[in-house]
């Protein structure tokens, strides 16, 4: 019985290791080349360049937004403040303006 079983471990083990010997390794995927150095980059949109200004801009809206919701008008200030936001939005935008020149 030992033999038998000894047998047929061998017998599985070179039939295994054979059918693993004919079959080839998976073909390696080919690579992409890196984009060529004298490639020209596509010339970026004119709010791209200004990312950090428009990024200010959208937070100083979303804080206007804010106060305009908030329910106390606390002595004036909120006022104050929406006016110093909208004064801030228009100085962004004259930065951009001028940066076109």
């Amino acid at each position: 019985m030992n033999k038998v079983l000894m047998s047929l471990l061998v017998s599985a083990f070179i039939l295994t290791g054979t059918s693993f010997a004919q079959n080839p390794p998976p073909a390696a995927a080919p690579a992409v080349p890196a984009p060529a150095a004298t490639e020209t980059a596509k010339p970026a949109k004119h709010h791209e360049h200004h990312s950090d200004l428009h990024k200010a801009m959208r937070k100083l809206k979303d804080a206007r937004e804010d106060l305009q919701k908030a329910a106390k008008d606390f002595g004036g200030h909120k006022m104050k403040a929406i006016e110093a936001i909208d004064k801030a939005i228009e100085e962004l935008k004259a930065a951009m303006e001028f940066d076109k020149k």
